[in-house]
């Protein structure tokens, strides 16, 4: 459970990072999360697109999972076995020990991406970067389904959803991008 501790991409994810602006071709603005492995991810989306600077959002930062931030699954499971059966059967209303509900960061990822459209040109090409439960939360919501489904949403490293933003925005397409083992 990384959540927010704040470490930096190691060498594969500094890779990985590297692959995916090439990908992506024009991009007309860029956000992210304050947390450093989503900052340099963006920057290196950023390479050979000087006349773009990066903008930050804390409302796309990862999920708080207080006390399960850092545990591994054998920690977890020794630790809070009757929360994760609860996460299980229903996240959306469950509050991990010291963190959020999935409910709250989906709450506040759709308003970032809310404020970050307002402020796009129409037809813009925006590109987000931000963490696993902040993405496949929104990605329930925008479709209309229970938070419960989140997993089906699962992106690898630098993968991406394609969603165009207007009165009802749409998911375009999800994408694994280049994904390096």
């Amino acid at each position: 459970m990384l959540g927010r501790t704040d470490l930096p991409l190691d060498e594969l994810g500094l890779t990985q990072a590297e692959t995916v602006g090439p990908v992506l071709g024009h991009i007309d603005a860029i956000w992210s999360s304050p947390l450093q492995r989503a900052r340099q991810t963006a920057a290196a989306i950023l390479v050979n697109r000087p006349h773009l600077s990066l903008q930050i959002d804390p409302d796309l930062t990862e999920m708080d999972q207080g006390e399960l931030d850092g545990l591994d699954e054998g920690g977890l499971r020794e630790r809070f076995g009757t929360l994760l059966v609860d996460w299980a059967r229903e996240p959306g209303g469950v509050r991990l020990p010291g963190g959020e509900t999935l409910d709250e960061v989906q709450h506040r990822a759709r308003g970032a991406l809310e404020r970050i459209a307002a402020a796009s040109e129409p037809g813009a090409r925006v590109v987000v970067v931000t963490h696993q439960l902040v993405m496949s939360s929104t990605l329930c919501g925008l479709r209309g389904e229970p938070l419960s489904a989140w997993r089906t949403h699962n992106h690898r490293n630098t993968a991406w959803s394609e969603i165009a933003w207007g009165p009802v925005p749409a998911v375009l397409a999800a994408r694994q991008g280049p994904h390096l083992i």
